[in-house]
């Protein structure tokens, strides 16, 4: 088995271990929806990584559960052979280093630095993104190496050039580096 599918049937199964099936479902909490792989950014500027895979089943010891322990479980389903896992991290850093920990090769990104507009002001500048609109907004900034699925919670403020946004929440960044910023 993969390592990505036996971190995600892990991690569910020590959900499903300690808290049993009910409120675990992705579809009832509040947050992302999409039907693959994201980075979700929160109002508040908080990463989730939302997993979205084919399920296969397992059983796993205390051990390897254990193994785990980083990782913020915010929901996770299993429904019609697909495991969704919606997992939290104090840091776009955390959240890379887990995923090349794990061997997670549906989290894309090899770095992800966030913060206000002012403390990624270079970043920014570089991008071509509005930063005096940025500012004024108080709004929280993204910057990506890697291309992938983000999903914003806010709105979208900006993003630079190499981005593709759909509907105002959804964006595909392009392979090099991306810059978001939410109002």
């Amino acid at each position: 088995m993969k390592k990505k599918l036996l971190a995600a049937a892990v991690v569910l199964t020590a959900v499903l271990m300690l808290g049993g099936c009910e409120g675990l479902s992705a579809k009832n909490a509040k947050g992302p929806e999409t039907e693959e792989s994201c980075l979700y950014i929160t109002k508040d500027g908080n990463l989730q990584w939302v997993s979205v895979e084919t399920y296969e089943g397992g059983s796993y010891s205390k051990e390897e559960l254990l193994d785990f322990e980083p990782v913020t479980l915010v929901s996770g389903s299993l429904e019609k052979g697909k495991a969704v896992l919606i997992t939290s991290y104090d840091s776009g850093e955390s959240l890379v280093d887990f995923a090349s920990e794990i061997g997670d090769d549906t989290m894309p990104f090899t770095e992800i630095k966030t913060g206000t507009p002012e403390e990624l002001s270079e970043d920014l500048k570089a991008a071509g993104v509005d930063y005096e609109a940025a500012l004024a907004t108080g709004s929280f900034a993204v910057v990506l190496q890697g291309e992938g699925m983000v999903q914003t919670e806010a709105d979208l403020l900006d993003a630079d050039g190499g981005c593709d946004v759909h509907d105002g929440h959804f964006i595909k960044t392009g392979s090099g580096t991306s810059v978001i910023v939410t109002k």
